[in-house]
């Protein structure tokens, strides 16, 4: 698939391309610093989840400790 028919497809699905600094994987310093975050906790599923629910019951799971135990730096 090339890039023009991929832009195409968008265009048909009715979907707006939108790249705020396109070709930039760090555009969002605060999202890419909690992803960091969560990709080093020692209970972050390297694997995956089976199910949706398993993730959402993570997520939620971290969030808290993130909020209320997470010693924050500055």
């Amino acid at each position: 698939m090339k890039g023009a028919s991929i832009l195409e497809t968008l265009y048909q699905l009715g979907i707006t391309p939108y790249r705020s600094r396109p070709r930039v994987s760090n555009d969002n310093p605060y999202a890419e610093s909690i992803f960091r975050t969560c990709k080093y906790r020692p209970d972050y599923p390297a694997k995956g989840f089976s199910e949706l629910t398993e993730a959402r019951e993570w997520v939620l799971a971290f969030v808290h400790w993130y909020n209320k135990d997470h010693r924050h730096s500055g």
